[in-house]
C-alpha cells in the first residue's frame, strides 16, 4: 500500500560521506543530495568535477591507505556506501565480491569507531532465495538463499555490518536493491539495450517477455537512501524499488510506442532455466518509512528515453 502520511524526519541530515560517488547509484546519491543542500564527501577512484558544497577525495577502497583517506578528518554522522565492484556481466562471479565485503566491513568499522552515526549500505535482492512463488511479492522476511558469489557476499557483508553497528550503537540501513535504471547506467543492460535497438532502426529482441520485473530509476532510489538515513525509525533491511511489477515485454512495448517503432518489437518466452518469474518486491515499509509512493513502469521507461542520451555507437 501507498504511505499514509510523510513522515517527518528524525535527523536533520545536513553533511554526509558518500562511496561509489562516481557510480551508477552514486552519482544519482551525489546529486540528490546536492539538490538538498547538503554538504558531501565523495569518495571514488577518481575525483568528479567540482561543485558547490562538495568535497573530493580520490582513493581506493580496497586498499588500507584508501580507506583511511576515505575517513580522515571530522567524520560525517551519516555514511551511504555505495562502492562495490559492478562490472556488466562480470561482478556476478567475479573475486572482487569478497575483497568488497572485507573492505566494506573496515570502512564502517573506522567510520563507526570515529563517530559515526548512521549507515545505509547497498545491499541487492541476489540476497534472496529464487522460490517458485508466482508472482507474489518479496518481503524482508523471505528466506535468504544467494545462487551467486556476489549475492553470497552481500549476505555476509549484511551480517558483518550489523554486528559493527550493534556494538557501536550506530544505526544500519541494509537497503535491498531491486532492478534499476537510469544514467550512467551501462549499454548492454535490457532497457538502454532496447532502446538503443529501437532508436538505431533494428529489431529489439525480447527473449523472456513474460518475466515480471521491477525497474526503478536511481533518481528515485536515490532520493529513498537520503530519506531512509533521515529516519530513526529506519533500521535493518529495506526493500528499494518502484513498485511497477510489469512484465519484460510491458516495458519493451512502452519503449517501442515512446520511441514510435512498435514494429520492430519481437516478444518471446523462452527464459533461462532457473529465471525465476517474478522478482518483485513488497515496498511497504519503503513507503511507510520515506514518505514516497509507487512508480509505474513509464517512469522507468522515461529514465531511460529522457534522461539517457542515445548511444552513439
Amino acid at each position: 500500500m501507498p504511505p499514509l502520511a510523510d513522515p517527518a524526519p528524525d535527523l536533520l541530515l545536513t553533511d554526509l560521506l558518500l562511496t561509489g560517488a562516481t557510480g551508477f547509484v552514486g552519482r544519482a546519491v551525489l546529486a540528490e543530495a546536492l539538490a538538498r543542500g547538503m554538504a558531501v564527501t565523495a569518495v571514488s577512484r577518481q575525483a568528479g568535477p567540482a561543485r558547490a558544497g562538495l568535497r573530493w577525495r580520490a582513493a581506493d577502497l580496497l586498499q588500507p591507505a584508501g580507506r583511511a583517506l576515505a575517513l580522515a578528518g571530522p567524520v560525517a554522522p551519516v555514511l551511504v556506501h555505495g562502492a562495490w565492484y559492478v562490472e556488466h556481466g562480470a561482478f556476478w562471479t567475479s573475486e572482487l565480491n569478497a575483497a568488497w565485503r572485507v573492505a566494506s566491513a573496515e570502512l564502517v568499522r573506522g567510520f563507526v569507531e570515529n563517530g559515526g552515526k548512521v549507515v545505509v549500505a547497498l545491499g541487492s535482492c541476489a540476497e534472496y532465495a529464487p522460490l517458485p512463488d508466482g508472482g507474489a511479492p518479496w518481503a524482508e522476511d523471505r528466506a535468504l538463499g544467494p545462487v551467486s558469489p556476489y549475492g553470497a557476499a552481500k549476505v555476509a557483508l549484511h551480517d558483518d555490518l550489523a554486528a559493527i553497528c550493534a556494538a557501536a550503537g550506530a544505526r544500519l540501513v541494509w537497503a535491498r536493491l531491486f532492478h534499476l535504471t537510469g544514467r550512467g547506467e551501462d549499454r548492454r543492460r535490457f532497457l538502454p539495450q532496447m532502446a538503443d535497438a529501437l532508436r538505431g532502426g533494428r529489431v529489439a529482441l525480447v527473449r523472456a517477455a513474460e518475466l515480471r520485473r521491477d525497474f526503478a530509476p536511481t533518481d528515485h532510489v536515490a532520493r529513498a537512501l537520503l530519506q531512509l538515513a533521515r529516519s530513526d525509525a529506519a533500521a535493518g533491511a529495506v526493500n528499494v524499488g518502484a513498485g511497477a511489477g510489469a512484465s519484460l515485454g510491458d516495458y519493451a512495448r512502452l519503449l517501442a510506442d515512446r520511441l514510435g517503432r512498435p514494429d520492430l518489437l519481437d516478444l518471446r518466452h523462452a527464459p533461462p532455466a532457473g529465471e525465476p518469474f517474478a522478482m518483485l518486491p513488497d515496498l511497504g515499509r519503503m513507503w511507510r518509512l520515506t514518505g514516497l509512493g509507487p512508480l509505474g513502469p513509464q517512469a522507468a521507461v522515461a529514465a531511460v528515453i529522457d534522461d539517457m542520451p542515445p548511444n552513439p555507437a
